[in-house]
């Protein structure tokens, strides 16, 4: 399994100014994961609760599902140029 994205560049360029900014979300990795560390005992009894009516199983599978989706973040990276704009957001 690879590793979330650690920062994402945000680069506008038009015909009145350029911006481009590093943004570490590697901070919001750490607060996602304390966050789903203090909530984990609620999710838990959650899971147990409606594993009869079948959603527990889609309950128990959502933390590792979006995960992976974070995961696959890494290096992807969207170009949009249209005349004198461009827009790139990257994230490394």
């Amino acid at each position: 399994m690879s590793l979330p994205p650690f920062l994402m560049r945000l680069k506008i360029i038009n015909s009145r100014r350029r911006v481009d900014i590093w943004l570490p979300i590697f901070l919001a990795w750490i607060i996602l994961l304390a966050l789903y560390v203090i909530l984990s005992p609620l999710i838990l009894v959650l899971v147990l609760i409606l594993w009869p009516f079948g959603w527990g199983e889609f309950l128990l599978m959502i933390g590792p599902t979006i995960i992976s989706c974070l995961c696959s973040l890494r290096d992807l990276k969207i170009d949009i140029v249209k005349g004198q704009e461009i827009v790139l957001i990257y994230f490394k």
